[in-house]
């Protein structure tokens, strides 16, 4: 068999894409230049316009009519799209279209190499200061003092600058390599395209974006960011902003006689429909467009904040440095009066500066930003394995200091698995899901027919023979309900495919959806939707022989009842209805066409709580976090699941969306504390909730997964998509995904939040009392004239331990679930808290002790005499390893830093970073001390002097613990308080729901509100999204 040869190449099809995009361009200048216009002139403008748009548009659509129109592209491109790809060409991998069209991958910008990154390392000043003093001391060392052993200090600090610079270079790769890890994961999204599963047929399948090829038939969907270039053959009101593209903030609404070009990296704010794809990855507008661009990852507000501190600590050692030098030359000229000179003085004045340079070195804190990057890399990868992916690092610290969360229902607190249960269905209540044998024939038809066309939801068979649910779980509910009434919804869609005319997508506001299909005499429409919406548009009911009565409020009431009844059980409600019309397509406005309906019933779905979300949801409160639930469902339904899961108390206030809206800023501050259900809500009611916290100061995480929920996920200081619910454009504005869209995985996310913050403090403590005794010692042995008893070299190698390995053991201390014992902390917390500065105040007093016995006393304790230079390196090496053991208990003793812990061995062995970290510094230790003392002017230690230094070092532990018991003041002023209690004016009715008897105005008109969802906002009501994939603010 021949095999198909395509007859477009990409070129040809992206040069399509290029003049549409161009147009787009070309008419916002046009548009723009109607407003610099005067007003009389407006409406010639207007026309000007009209006809340029019409005149220009002629240029994408002319090149697509020469090349055959939609179904000529659909031919050349060799793709049936009822069936899409056939299942020889997935059995090929499509291998001759990629060879052909290229891969849906994009060309990174090559990123730094190893070698790079070293090189750049070598750029910091301080760094090519010590190098410029360390060559003169080589040359001071061959010429001027004995060259056999002049050279030997000067090659030491060249090898620790080299030490340095590699690990420098390697956490700088490792960094950048977690980024790129983290963006391909983040870009991996997952799309829905129709290839043929058996011979003939055609069916809905879920692949990666990365698998996606040019011929693929692409189902699009409100909240998609569209994956490459397409042609839309199918439209349903579909809606697109182009801003990234095209920077047009309006969105533009597609239709099959015009505008049919969609541009991959937009985002689809409404309605739906099916394309073709012409153009993936470089071949693509997205594509050609981020060739050059390569994303940065960003300092997050920790890393800022440590920064400052670093340059802080840096001048101080500066300053410290300075002094020491200062002090050293002194006593130089002082030395040079008495004495005279002699050439070797030149080498002591070099040695000064290099002490100097290296006070600074160890002074500048290098490692406290290093610690958060390390501690956030380590967080980001086991945060995956507890089903958070990371967006943004940033939200990683923030997460920690949540102290409110206000999460959806559907899905987070409930299992989203859809059954239904109850029925009230022609009049008659069922209790369990009716049979087929219980409703009669034409209304099983009618009820059965109505799902099936006005939802878009889908059933499938896995590999593995398991039924997956594709699309919104409500839907596949009763898509499951249809199939146990012995009817096929695939054979109702493909019998209605041509019959569809239009549909009314899903309406967050109008909690609504509706589609309408040619009869053969007038038209049908079919609407489903709240019932307590619904049941107002109709006027009459069909019964359970098929005749239809008047619908009264009497009648309204009663179903009402049976509504509440269900769902004061924590059942979802939804409800059914259709009407005929003959009326024309001109007169098809939703308010026209859906009125005087029909009532043909509602059903109660089941959607069980997910195992341990009342633990999950106790904890939170137990760590100071207030949980609020924010739904879409019926107050009946939001009340029962909310005390379920332990969200709804005894004093604890449920307001229904309206309700909100109604209040003015006043009101709703009054009830704040008391708020702990929102039901019936809006996308915009939870925008306008968490702007309030946010006002209140509060630190606020939000939950979401529709197209409308993105202002607020990123109004939120931390915003949570759903990975298996949500729709891309959520995704895109959230800061973390839930990928098994688990509340239990929020209360993950906030434990490893902590855990960062509280790393980053121990790593901090570690440091500064490194610093501490560092500099107090340099500087008290210079001016003492005991000169440096720590030399060059050997402040090297322990800034090693304190900037590398120290961030690398303490920054991956892994989190304990007693973190959610404490309240959170507040925006403004010190990083340096009471406890802390007491400890490493405390713990540097201790060392400084210590060496400066060892330094003054040491000569008669160890019996070394100072003026013999072996024994005087002999009695320093003492004090340098005493200092290095030190540091080494003392990092065991940053473990805990609350007041209240006080075993520092809990949990040790469950970091085995940390304890292999401990072992590699005392070997490494060890060997430089005994074996390698010639570059780090050490000799080789007794073992009783072994014992000395470890005994000094390790009594660092139990003083550690006798400090815990120093009394230091609290830090009230930095710890979050509990939201203060105000009194509740008399607004609460018996069952805990707010009582409004006046309508109240809500004068609040927030600027960045209005930004945000402009963004999604379309001429009219197109910026609703349709009835979405697991969206909790539907029914």
């Amino acid at each position: 068999m021949n095999e198909f040869e395509f007859e477009l190449d990409p070129e040809t099809l992206l040069s399509m894409f290029e003049i549409n995009q161009k147009e787009e361009e070309t008419k916002d200048s046009l548009i723009e230049g109607t407003f610099k216009g005067e007003e009389e002139d407006k409406k010639t403008e207007e026309e000007k316009i009209k006809k340029e748009k019409e005149k220009q548009n002629l240029g994408a659509i002319k090149q697509l009519e020469e090349l055959g129109g939609i179904q000529g592209i659909l031919k050349k491109l060799d793709v049936n799209p009822k069936i899409g790809l056939t299942l020889q060409e997935q059995k090929d991998n499509f291998h001759r279209r990629i060879e052909k069209y290229g891969e849906n991958r994009f060309e990174v910008p090559p990123h730094k190499s190893w070698f790079e990154l070293l090189w750049d390392s070598y750029k910091d000043t301080t760094l090519i200061i010590l190098i410029v003093a360390a060559v003169i001391s080589l040359i001071l060392g061959f010429t001027v003092e004995d060259p056999s052993t002049g050279w030997i200090e000067g090659t030491a600090i060249l090898i620790a600058v080299i030490i340095v610079s590699v690990v420098t270079a390697s956490n700088d790769y490792e960094k950048e390599k977690q980024f790129r890890v983290l963006n391909e994961v983040k870009e991996n999204i997952k799309v829905k395209v129709v290839r043929e599963v058996t011979e003939g047929v055609g069916d809905v399948s879920t692949i990666s974006i990365y698998d996606l090829v040019v011929g693929d038939i692409l189902k699009l969907n409100a909240g998609d960011k569209i994956p490459a270039d397409c042609i839309l053959f199918k439209n349903e009101d579909l809606n697109v902003d182009q801003s990234l593209m095209t920077g047009e903030t309006k969105t533009i609404r597609k239709n099959l006689d015009g505008d049919v070009f969609l541009l991959s990296g937009t985002v689809i704010t409404a309605g739906a429909g099916s394309a073709v794809v012409t153009g993936v990855g470089l071949h693509s507008q997205w594509g050609a467009m981020r060739k050059n661009f390569e994303e940065k990852p960003e300092d997050t507000p920790l890393q800022v904040k440590l920064d400052r501190m670093a340059v802080i600590i840096g001048y101080i050692g500066l300053f410290a440095a300075i002094l020491t030098v200062l002090v050293l030359v002194i006593m130089w000229g002082i030395d040079i009066g008495r004495n005279g000179w002699k050439k070797e003085m030149l080498g002591e004045l070099t040695d000064y500066i290099i002490i100097g340079i290296t006070i600074v070195v160890v002074a500048v804190p290098e490692g406290l930003p290093l610690a958060v990057t390390i501690s956030l890399a380590y967080s980001m990868k086991k945060m995956m394995k507890d089903n958070n992916l990371v967006r943004r690092l940033a939200s990683c610290e923030t997460m920690g200091n949540a102290n409110n969360i206000c999460s959806d229902k559907t899905g987070t607190l409930t299992e989203n698995k859809m059954t239904v249960v109850q029925a009230y269905l022609f009049g008659d209540l069922f209790n369990e899901m009716p049979k087929k044998d219980e409703i009669f024939e034409y209304g099983l038809k009618l009820l059965c027919k109505g799902i099936s066309i006005n939802s878009k939801a889908f059933l499938k068979v896995n590999e593995k023979g398991i039924i997956e649910e594709v699309g919104n779980r409500t839907e596949c509910g009763l898509l499951r309900m249809i199939e146990n009434l012995e009817h096929d919804y695939k054979q109702i869609r493909v019998d209605s495919e041509d019959k569809v005319k239009k549909t009314f997508n899903f309406d967050n506001a109008k909690k609504r959806m509706s589609t309408i299909v040619k009869k053969k005499e007038g038209y049908r429409v079919y609407n489903k939707g709240a019932p307590e919406i619904v049941l107002q548009l109709c006027n009459r009911i069909m019964d359970n022989n098929g005749n239809t009565t008047e619908l009264d409020e009497e009648g309204k009431n009663e179903i009402l009842k049976q509504i509440n009844k269900m769902a004061n059980e924590g059942l979802r409600t939804l409800a059914f209805s259709y009407r005929n019309f003959d009326f024309t397509e001109e007169d098809w406005k939703q308010e026209n066409v859906e009125q005087e309906l029909i009532f043909i019933g509602f059903v109660g779905i089941m959607d069980p709580l997910r195992e341990g979300v009342e633990d999950a949801v106790r904890e939170c409160q137990n760590a100071g976090i207030t949980v609020r639930m924010v739904t879409g469902d019926n107050v009946g339904t939001a009340k029962n699941i909310a005390r379920k899961c332990g969200i709804l108390t005894e004093d604890g206030l449920v307001v229904e969306g309206h309700e909100f809206r109604n209040m003015n800023e006043e009101e709703r501050i009054e009830i704040l504390p008391k708020l702990q259900v929102l039901a019936r809500s809006s996308p915009q009611d939870k925008y306008d909730l968490v702007s309030l916290l946010k006002k209140q100061g509060a630190i606020v995480g939000v939950t979401g997964d529709g197209t409308n929920d993105a202002p607020a996920l990123q109004k939120a200081d931390v915003g949570l998509s759903m990975g298996i619910a949500g729709t891309n454009m959520a995704r895109e504005a959230s800061d973390i995904v839930l990928l098994d869209d688990n509340f239990k995985s929020i209360v993950n996310a906030v434990m490893w939040g902590r855990s960062v913050y509280d790393n980053i403090r121990k790593f901090l403590q570690f440091q500064l009392t490194v610093n501490l005794s560092a500099l107090t010692i340099a500087f008290l042995g210079a001016i003492s004239g005991r000169g440096m008893p720590l030399r060059a070299v050997q402040l090297l190698w322990v800034n090693l331990i304190m900037d590398s390995m120290a961030a690398l053991a303490l920054g991956t201390e892994p989190p304990t679930r007693k973190l959610l014992q404490r309240k959170p902390y507040r925006r403004n917390e010190s990083l340096l808290s009471n406890l802390i500065i007491r400890n490493l105040l405390c713990q540097g007093a201790y060392q400084v002790i210590v060496l400066l016995v060892i330094l003054y006393a040491g000569p008669s304790l160890f019996g070394y005499d100072l003026d013999i230079e072996k024994e005087r390196i002999h009695l320093y090496t003492i004090l340098f390893n005493t200092f290095v053991m030190c540091q080494v208990f003392n990092e065991i003793n940053c473990r805990k830093i609350d007041k209240d812990e006080k075993n520092v061995f809990k949990g040790i062995f469950r970091n085995h970073i940390f304890v292999g970290i401990i072992v590699i510094t005392v070997i490494v230790q060890f060997i430089v001390v005994q074996f390698v003392g010639t570059f780090f002017y050490t000799e080789p230690l007794t073992a009783m002097e072994w014992f000395w230094c470890i005994l000094l070092g390790f009594i660092s532990l139990p003083l550690g613990l006798l400090f815990r018991y120093i009394p230091v003041p609290d830090d009230k002023s930095q710890r979050e308080e509990d939201p203060e209690k105000k009194p509740l004016k008399d607004v609460l009715t018996s069952d805990g729901s707010l009582d409004l008897s006046q309508d109240r105005n809500d004068d609040i008109i927030d600027e960045e509100k209005d930004k945000q969802l402009n963004s999604l906002d379309s001429s009219s009501d197109e910026m609703d999204n349709v009835w979405e994939p697991d969206q909790d603010s539907e029914n």
